[in-house]
């Protein structure tokens, strides 16, 4: 949404008096084996002659009709492929957004998201319940015994590893999605730019990767998110796809509930390990080890695109998961409503 149609002050303008209170995040006390977490700091300069011609994801699709102004559009339902960037064919209106968050009150997170895993490739225990979580628009895993998942990347800075990952995947046809944060979009554009023109999914990771905790009302909030909402349109011309990832997994029901006012699914994930650490990267034989024990039919893998082993491992994990019997599928596939009573 563009801050000239609906801004944190209108918004604050039209909260009503009456808002019915959230009650805290129903979420055990149980902290996963994997806590995830974005390192702050300066993203390095990228040699623009390493980025991928951003027209090369146009000249993929065979499948895409021309239309005006030799634009390249198809349609694959929940999205719409122009210039071979993924862009939502629905988008919720300024105005329902409004009336709902003027239901809900702020909070700030009191819940560190994490899995815990029983045995190898089995399904995961996680904070909270997955019909729960549903009911609040959030996701961790489907629902399933098919052997697929969800590749997504946290990018929260530019490390020099995003275009080896994409042409990895691009490499195993594996669609993914990279949530990426506001600093990112300002610091390094034309990466993710270059995610957007390859066809990869681009979800939200808030504008500065806040603690959550410290997010307590709705405009705050709002500014995180729909500020990267906005430059993201900015940058390519298109809105956002409507997927929300919290930093470091830190969320509540209120802000759960906020997000989904807004549009957004919250993406959580059930495979992880500690990658996020540029200084203590896992070794390459520990980190296919824990990521091929972790694997699940169903699971939402996260994986952060700053890590250097990530990078280095991606094309032997994925092949190695394609050998186990394993496809890739985008977030645009995830079924909404396979858990009983939801």
């Amino acid at each position: 949404m563009k801050s000239t149609k609906f801004s944190a002050k209108v918004l604050a303008t039209f909260i009503l008096t009456g808002a019915l209170a959230v009650p805290a995040f129903a979420g055990a006390t149980l902290r996963g084996v994997d806590y995830i977490n974005n390192p702050s700091g300066a993203s390095p300069s990228i040699d623009a002659k390493n980025l991928r011609n951003e027209q090369d994801a146009d000249s993929q699709s065979q499948t895409a009709e021309t239309i005006n102004d030799d634009v390249e559009k198809t349609e694959t339902g929940k999205v719409t492929i122009i210039d071979g960037i993924r862009v939502p064919t629905n988008i919720k209106s300024d105005e329902a957004i409004l009336a709902d968050f003027a239901q809900l009150s702020g909070g700030g997170a009191n819940m560190d998201w994490g899995n815990y895993y029983p045995s190898a490739n089995s399904i995961p225990v996680g904070n909270a319940d997955e019909t729960w979580l549903r009911n609040f628009g959030a996701y961790s895993r489907e629902n399933t015994t098919d052997k697929v998942c969800y590749l997504t990347f946290d990018l929260g800075y530019e490390n020099g590893h995003t275009i080896s990952i994409m042409e990895t995947l691009k490499k195993h046809n594996a669609p993914a999605t990279f949530f990426v944060t506001g600093a990112c979009i300002k610091s390094n554009p034309e990466i993710v730019l270059a995610i957007a023109k390859n066809g990869f999914t681009v979800g939200n990771h808030t504008l500065n990767h806040k603690n959550m905790s410290n997010v307590t009302t709705k405009e705050l909030f709002y500014t995180e998110v729909n500020t990267v909402e906005e430059q993201y349109e900015t940058l390519t011309g298109h809105p956002m796809n409507r997927y929300y990832r919290p930093p470091e997994g830190k969320s509540s029901q209120a802000q759960l509930l906020l997000a989904r006012a807004m549009g957004y699914k919250t993406m959580l994930w059930s495979v992880a390990y500690k990658d996020y650490d540029e200084k203590a990267q896992p070794g390459r034989s520990s980190a296919l080890a824990t990521l091929n024990k972790r694997i699940h039919p169903g699971a939402i893998v996260l994986l952060h695109a700053t890590s250097s082993t990530n990078a280095s491992i991606l094309d032997e994990l994925l092949t190695g998961w394609e050998s186990a019997g394993y496809t890739f599928k985008s977030l645009d596939e995830l079924p909404e409503n396979e858990f009983s009573g939801v």
